[in-house]
Parts: structure tokens; C-alpha cells; sequence
């Protein structure tokens, strides 16, 4: 019923917006364009109106090699040692009346330099060096962001110097080195008929529930702002001020939202008040009441310095409708850097537009605390007087708490912990994020060890049932584990109760550089891949799918009815049941055994950290206990998944190939 709501409210904003709109696009990106890569030398003719193109090749942005995400795939010559420095484009453009726009807003994608030209003038320029630009110029330095990044300028009527009928837009893009590993163009162009707005890096936060505290923050320069909304297309409940901070660049505005009507659409506008001009009509869908017990929600983490990904992951994560999200730090690669924000906001807007995020810090966030801090709008630990570095909130059957795990050893966070623990210890769930994970068979293992005795005592002494991280750039579900029963082996099932053990999710892949490990008896589920985690609550139970950046699955699981028995996709209650494998490592010939109490047929498949399948066999198992040898000579050494299904039960280990 949401998505449909959603859908509906979105055809009307949309119909509503472009009533109102002061906007028109001149150049889609995505676009097709003319081009030439070839090392040639074209002087300055090829910038002009007349210059004849038709030998040139066309295709559609983004235009480029080496990222694997252009739609157009560029030649750099015979020598990957000795490549073409630039590469021609140029596109025609009728402009039927240039006075109806009073400026234009154009956004570039560049890797590395470029110099963009309008009927044979130069309009802009960035990363090149001053001066006359020719074929062999140089890009002034590497694009840091591999081109991933728009970056936007607005052009004058006067510095476009658009005439009425055809124009030529002509773009040369340089290297900056003869061996650099990519190239990267795309361009948009939109005519604005009034002032464009500059708001941009608009996000959702609370100080509180999805509900209760409800607050959207924006930039902007100038220092006042207004919000008006409602819950229709007439923003009914009024125009109000918004609260003006510095931010890291230009201000930050905000608005929070009175209790706000569950289930419901947020029709708004934000003023601009240096442009004296409001924005284009948006929405906001908000989550379910907070005494519901059904609702949706995501888990990401770790996008840094990997904006081509994040921008994938921001969309598909968009796509998937949730309430709200919990983020597990590490947002950018320096959270002193503000060109790091600006390529976080600008590739994950239509993410970060649309969705209530609650953060906690990363080890890279934590180059600017202040910074972290004062961009998101986060609940405090205490309300007015605490921190919002840890906190917690509560919403339909389930307490969160977000912690700092860049200072675990701060004895007030620990005893406010245990204090909100107990507080919430007859919520069904109790779920728990940070950055740092306890259990990790990545780069970062052992971190956390010294404080098995204090946070991790706590989970298990009151039944947490999820533990969400980061910081190593892969995906981890760890088997049921419960340090007061044993710190060297699983229990037998999930669960909050005294003989049943806590699930930890590693959910670090949005972005930045994946990461491999080794294996070790803790671990359920790994993938090195790119992804983000889904989370739907019901009164019975959480299921979790885990996503790629393409969209697949990459694991599914449930904890069922408040006593965290686990299912599959295939199973409706499972416990665990041991894979040895001798030896481990294996060099080639490896042999398997297997307890457990199923018998029938059993399904052996090993995969690769990609899940690949490179062994799949069917056997008979007659006995309790079941053995296997296999031999994996011909594969490279490696962490492989081994899992075994035998009817209903399925179970997983980790192989070491040398």
C-alpha cells in the first residue's frame, strides 16, 4: 500500500512540477554525441560552428574507458603505455529563443580536464592549466573522483552567447598522463526562464523517531531561508523560517517538522532567499505510525571514496522504498574534506533526498568530528544536554542504538548502554549499530577484542538480537554466537533468549575498496562484493536480503517470532550443524565431514568470494554423519564457501585454496 501511495502521490508532484517548472532541459545527460579519438591534432577549427563532423563516430554518454560504466566506449590508441592525451566532442543545439532564459545551469563529467566551447568560445574550463590548450596539453592533475562526480557552473546569457536557430556545444577532454588508466565524459545543460536556485544537498534527520522530530536540512549561501508545506500540492500548513549554522561550505538550513501524520505525503518547497526564487515543488513519504509492527528498513555503509558505486548503491537503495536507513559510518574517505561531502551529496541525491538516515561515526568520518556532527541531524544520548555520537530511539517493537565505536572505551557511553538496554529489555528487538565490528575475518580483525568483557557482554547478558557494522569492505553474517556459552564455537540457533546467540552483519560495501578474508568457524555468510542490506519487520519476525550494486541477492535470512530461529528461502526453522574440512588450508585434495541429522540427498557446492560455482556434486547422505573428498587443483588460491543442503537444513563454512 505504501509503494502504491507513493506512486500516485508521485505522478501528482510530478504533474505539479512541471505546471511550475522555470526549467528547460536543452541537453539530457545520457545524451549522443559526436566524437573523435584518434591522437589527431584538430587546431581550432573543430570548435567552430561550420566545421564538418560527418566523418565522426556518434555515440551516447557517458563516453569513456577503464571505469566500466560508459554506455560508449572510447579507442585510446595501440599502447596502453602511450595513450591519446584528448578526445573531441562536439553536439548541435537549436535554442529557438535565447532570451526566454535568463542564465544557464550546466553540469560536467570529466576525468580528467576539460575546456567546454559554445559556437567556437570558450565557456568553461576545469583542471587545465592556464592558456592556449592544445592536443598534446596536459590535465592539470589525476581526477581524484575518476569522473564520477558532476560538476556544476551556471553561464550567463551573455557567456553562453546562444542565437536564435543552431549552436554548437564542442568539449575536448584531456589526459593527465599517457598512461592513465580512464577517461570519463558526460554533460547536461538546462535553460532557466527565471533564477535558478542554488539549494542543493537537501537530507532527512531526527532528533528523535521517524516521526517524532522529523527534520530536513539544506544548504545554501545567503542567511535566511524559508520552508513552506503541507500534506497537498497547496503546502496548507503554512510558510515558516528555518534555523541557519555554518556548515563546511556556504549555510546550513533547517526545518523540524511538528509530530507529522503517518503514512502521508510531505509536499515542500524551500526558498532561496539570494535567488529570491522557491524551488520546484518536492515530496517526502513519511515512515508508518511508531506503534506499528511492520516496516521496512536499510542498512549501508562504508561509500568513502568509491562514488561510481555509492551512486549505483544510492539508487537501487532508493528504489527499495524503506522507512528509514541506518548508516554504518565511514560516509566519506576525510570528514575534514568538504570536496569529499560535496561527491557524497551530489552522487547519492537521489538517495539522500528522499530517505531518513541515522548515522553512526566512522574512523574517516572522524577526521572532522565537528563536521560529522553538524551535518546530519541525529538524535542525542540525552535529550538537549547529551551527545549525538551514540544514542538510541525506539519505533514499532524495536530499540536502536547507535554507538561510537571510535571511543569504546568511554565508561559513560558503556554505562549508558547497559542503562538503555535495560530500559528497552521488553522490546521484542533490540538491534544495535556501529562502525567497528567485533567479529570480522577482514583487514580490520582484533580491533575490538578488548571490549568482548564490557559491549559485547552487554549484547549477550540482555538478548541483542542484530549487530549492524562496517569498516571492512565486504559482506559478513556471522553464525549464532553467545560469549556467555562459549567463545570458541556457535550456538545452535539465533535468538534473545539465554542460550541463544546474537547475528552480526559486516554491511561495508557501498563504495569503497572491497576487501577478502580468511577463513574462521564464526562466519555464516560472506561475499567480497559491493552492497547494502534490507531489513523487513513484522510481528513475527525480521527477514533480511542482501543486494549487490546490481540489484541480485547475494543472502536472505529471517529471525523468526521474537526467539530468532533462523529460515531461508527454503527453510522454515534451521539450526546449525558443523562442516569440517581437513586440511584447511587445502593445497588441492581436500575431504569434508558433516553432522547433522538429515538424511537423503545431499547438495555439495563450493563458490568463490564472487559466487561463482567452481564445484557442485549430488550425494547420498544414509548416516548422521556424512564425508566428502573433493579436489580443487585447478582453481586459484583463494577463500571459497562451502555449503552443503541436504533437504531443508543448509549449512555454510569457509575453505582456505594455497
Amino acid at each position: 500500500m505504501k509503494n502504491v501511495k507513493k506512486l500516485l502521490f508521485g505522478l501528482l508532484c510530478c504533474a505539479a512540477v512541471y505546471n511550475m517548472s522555470a526549467q528547460t532541459t536543452l541537453i539530457p545527460t545520457g545524451s549522443s554525441w559526436k566524437y573523435l579519438s584518434n591522437g589527431s591534432n584538430q587546431g581550432t577549427a573543430w570548435k567552430g560552428t561550420s566545421f564538418g563532423d560527418t566523418s565522426w563516430s556518434s555515440g551516447l554518454a557517458q563516453l569513456g574507458y577503464g571505469d566500466g560504466d560508459e554506455a560508449t566506449t572510447l579507442s585510446y590508441g595501440t599502447s596502453s603505455t602511450n595513450k591519446y592525451i584528448t578526445t573531441y566532442f562536439r553536439k548541435n543545439l537549436t535554442v529557438t529563443n535565447p532570451t526566454a532564459f535568463v542564465n544557464y545551469t550546466m553540469n560536467v563529467r570529466r576525468d580528467d580536464g576539460v575546456v567546454v566551447y559554445i559556437n567556437g568560445v570558450e565557456v568553461y574550463r576545469n583542471n587545465m592549466p592556464a592558456g592556449t590548450v592544445s592536443y598534446t596539453t596536459k590535465a592539470s592533475t589525476a581526477c581524484s573522483d575518476d569522473g564520477s562526480t558532476f560538476l556544476t557552473s551556471t553561464l550567463t546569457q551573455a557567456q553562453a552567447g546562444f542565437v536564435a536557430g543552431t549552436n554548437t556545444i564542442a568539449v575536448e577532454i584531456h589526459q593527465n598522463a599517457i598512461n592513465s588508466s580512464d577517461i570519463s565524459f558526460d554533460m547536461s545543460l538546462v535553460g532557466n526562464a527565471t533564477a535558478a536556485s542554488t539549494i542543493k544537498h537537501i537530507r532527512w534527520g531526527s532528533s528523535n523517531n521517524p516521526l517524532e522530530g522529523l527534520t530536513v536540512t539544506w544548504r545554501n549561501t545567503g542567511t535566511t531561508s524559508q520552508i513552506k508545506w503541507g500534506y497537498t500540492t497547496a503546502c496548507e500548513q503554512g510558510t515558516f523560517p528555518a534555523v541557519v549554522r555554518n556548515g563546511y561550505a556556504d549555510k546550513f538550513y533547517n526545518y523540524t517538522f511538528p509530530t507529522v501524520t503517518a503514512n502521508a505525503t510531505i509536499y515542500y518547497q524551500l526558498y532561496d532567499a539570494p535567488a529570491a526564487v522557491w524551488t520546484s515543488q518536492k515530496t517526502y513519504q513519511t515512515a508508518p505510525s511508531v506503534t506499528s509492527t511492520d516496516f521496512s528498513f536499510l542498512a549501508i555503509g562504508d561509500s568513502r571514496s568509491g562514488m561510481s558505486v555509492w551512486n549505483q548503491v544510492a539508487a537501487l537503495a532508493n528504489a527499495k522504498t524503506p522507512d528509514f536507513t541506518i548508516y554504518t559510518g565511514d560516509i566519506v574517505n576525510s570528514g575534514s574534506s568538504a570536496t569529499d561531502w560535496d561527491s557524497w551529496f551530489n552522487n547519492g541525491t537521489s538517495f539522500i533526498e528522499n530517505n531518513l538516515v541515522f548515522h553512526s561515526l566512522g574512523n574517516h568520518d572522524a577526521a572532522s568530528v565537528p563536521t560529522y556532527q553538524n551535518v546530519f541531524e541525529l538524535p542525542k544520548s540525552v535529550p538537549t544536554t547529551g551527545t549525538n555520537l551514540y544514542y538510541s530511539f525506539t519505533y514499532g517493537d524495536a530499540v536502536f542504538i547507535a554507538l561510537n565505536s571510535e571511543d569504546p572505551a568511554n565508561v559513560t557511553q558503556y554505562n549508558w548502554l547497559v542503562s538503555t538496554l535495560e530500559a528497552n529489555s521488553a522490546k521484542k528487538w533490540k538491534i544495535i549499530f556501529f562502525h567497528r565490528p567485533f567479529y570480522t575475518i577482514g583487514a580490520h580483525a582484533g580491533e575490538m577484542n578488548s571490549y568482548f568483557g564490557t559491549w559485547w557482554k552487554a549484547f549477550d547478558d540482555y538478548g541483542v538480537d542484530l549487530i549492524v557494522n562496517g569498516h571492512d569492505h565486504m559482506y559478513e553474517r556471522t553464525k549464532p554466537l553467545n560469549r556467555n556459552i562459549s567463545t570458541t564455537a556457535p550456538v545452535a540457533q539465533y535468538g534473545s533468549q539465554p542460550g541463544e546467540g546474537r547475528c552480526q552483519i559486516v554491511c561495508g560495501g557501498a563504495g569503497a575498496p572491497l576487501y577478502t578474508g580468511t577463513a574462521n568457524w564464526f562466519v555464516q555468510s560472506y561475499q567480497s562484493k559491493y552492497h547494502f542490506c534490507k531489513f523487513d519487520v513484522t510481528a513475527t519476525g525480521i527477514c533480511s536480503t542482501t543486494y549487490d550494486n546490481n540489484g541480485a541477492v547475494i543472502d536472505s535470512f529471517c529471525l523468526n517470532n521474537g526467539t530468532g530461529k533462523i529460515s531461508t528461502t527454503t527453510s522454515a526453522s534451521q539450526q546449525f550443524y558443523p562442516i569440517k574440512i581437513a586440511p584447511n588450508p587445502v593445497v588441492d585434495v581436500f575431504s569434508l565431514e558433516y553432522d547433522s541429522p538429515d538424511t537423503g540427498e545431499a547438495f555439495i557446492k563450493i563458490s568463490d568470494m564472487n559466487g561463482n560455482v567452481v564445484l557442485s556434486k549430488k550425494a547420498s547422505k544414509t548416516e548422521r554423519k556424512f564425508n566428502f573428498k573433493g579436489d580443487l587443483s585447478k582453481y586459484g588460491k583463494g577463500v571459497y564457501t562451502v555449503e552443503i543442503t541436504v533437504g531443508n537444513q543448509k549449512d555454510t563454512s569457509l575453505l582456505i585454496l594455497k
